[in-house]
């Protein structure tokens, strides 16, 4: 008897692990991506610590870390705008196409200084 449950604990494990990356709701299956990238200053091309990157019409926010990277994990695919915000830097705006891609996705963001 502690075998069968044993054996079947571990068949379950097994099973559910098998679904990395996507997210089943009522009998179908959502693929997730990761979005990542770096934000850069546009003119010198040094890293920006602590720029906000947001997922326009979500409630997803990051921000870039010490060496300019941020990433957005298990996000559905689809189309993202993403802008990024910091002080004495100009807004950033960009499309980012996501739908029926298969791969998760990086970016680099370029930042303007503000005159």
């Amino acid at each position: 008897m502690k075998i069968n449950v044993i054996v079947m604990a571990i068949l379950a494990v097994l099973y559910f692990s098998s679904f990395k990356g996507e997210k089943s709701n009522n009998n179908t299956s959502v693929a997730l991506f990761d979005l990542s990238g770096t934000v850069i200053d546009n003119q010198t091309g040094e890293t920006l610590t602590g720029v906000e990157v947001l997922l326009e019409g979500t409630d997803k926010r990051t921000y870039s870390d010490f060496d300019g990277n941020f990433v957005f994990k298990n996000i559905s695919g689809r189309e993202y705008e993403v802008t990024a915000k910091i002080v004495s830097y100009k807004d950033f705006r960009k499309e980012v196409v996501k739908i029926n891609t298969e791969k998760d996705m990086s970016i680099t963001i370029q930042m303007e200084k503000v005159d």
